[in-house]
């Protein structure tokens, strides 16, 4: 029987890791959208869902979250480095020629688009979350004394550098989603063939649908639509 830093370390291990971790990710990404999209409703259903999430569990609930969240990021990444790794090394190492497989432009731009999301997310939390870049825009308050987080984005989103980045970066997610959803289902066994077609269009659904969702809101404030 292997110990349990033998199955750790093998790679169907890291690759169960990187589809659930996945998956999860996905899931966040999902309520994400849903509480993103509130700004379409106003100041005060934008802001109170935020102040909710601040306060949940007497405030033990968001941090809750984030360390899950980290957790989730850190292992997701980890898993994803030391794949590209082995992947590189069996490749070097191979000495038949093979036949070259068809591949997407998604598949094989994972790890590029992955670092692409990386770094966008630190800049991310840096605008929305800490406050460390665009702080003009983080200390506002509304009239009930609560953060202005409708306002906060509104603002933000009529500079156009911030909302190029923030489209070209959702543009990037749902590339990486594109081929990732799919490789995760197939990863943890879903491979029958009456749903293998349902899961590979699936992928690109989900992907394309959140990365739009997300670029609704930035784009709706440039235009003039919300908070106009």
């Amino acid at each position: 029987m292997r110990s349990f830093g033998e199955v750790w370390k093998s790679t169907v291990f890291q690759k169960w890791i990187m589809a659930v971790t996945g998956i999860l990710l996905v899931l966040f990404l999902v309520g994400h959208l849903s509480g993103n999209l509130l700004i379409f409703l106003g100041p005060e259903a934008m802001n109170s869902y935020a102040l909710g999430l601040k306060e949940l569990l007497h405030g033990a609930g968001i941090w809750i979250a984030r360390i899950g969240l980290l957790v989730m990021f850190f292992l997701h990444i980890r898993a994803g480095i030391i794949l590209s790794a082995r992947n590189r090394a069996s490749k070097g190492i191979r000495n038949a020629k093979t036949e070259p497989r068809a591949s997407s432009v998604a598949s094989r731009s994972m790890i590029y688009t992955g670092v692409l999301i990386v770094v966008y997310v630190l800049y991310h939390l840096a605008h929305f979350t800490w406050g460390a870049v665009h702080a003009e825009y983080y200390s506002y308050i509304d009239a009930a004394g609560r953060h202005d987080v409708y306002r906060m984005v509104v603002e933000s989103f009529h500079q156009p550098t911030i909302v190029v980045a923030y489209v070209v970066a959702m543009i990037v997610t749902g590339l990486h989603l594109n081929h990732a959803i799919a490789s995760a289902f197939q990863t943890l066994g879903v491979t029958h063939p009456r749903f293998s077609p349902i899961i590979r269009s699936f992928g690109p659904l989900v992907g394309a649908g959140l990365a739009l969702g997300f670029m609704a809101v930035p784009v709706a404030i440039l235009l003039g639509l919300v908070g106009g």
